[in-house]
């Protein structure tokens, strides 16, 4: 994956996919409040962002299906833990390509 500029085209259905998983205003929410490395529950991001479990939930699920992050056992009654996948390097790339198309345009 190239970066931003590849993600009108459907060429690769998996990058189409990561694209659409990073450019949704919360995902990018969460990729960001995640960058600082340490493992977090869906509660603690719920709360961080001001957001119901459930559409956090929902959100998580998909930047996991993406290979954005990545769960593991042990916040106790099943609940995972949160965290970048070590293979998500694209991801960063691209909220870095936001973060600058955005700074450029204020």
């Amino acid at each position: 994956m190239a970066g931003l500029e590849d993600c009108g085209k459907r060429e690769d259905r998996e990058d189409h996919y990561r694209c659409a998983a990073v450019l949704h205003p919360l995902r990018g929410q969460i990729l960001r409040l995640m960058l600082g490395g340490r493992e977090r529950s869906i509660a603690d991001i719920a709360a961080e962002l001001a957001q119901p479990l459930g559409r956090i939930g929902y959100h998580l699920r998909v930047l996991k299906r993406r290979d954005a992050l990545k769960a593991r056992s042990g916040c106790g009654a099943g609940r995972p833990l949160y965290r970048w996948a070590p293979q998500a390097h694209w991801a960063r790339k691209m909220l870095d390509e936001i973060d600058a198309r955005n700074a450029e345009d204020e």
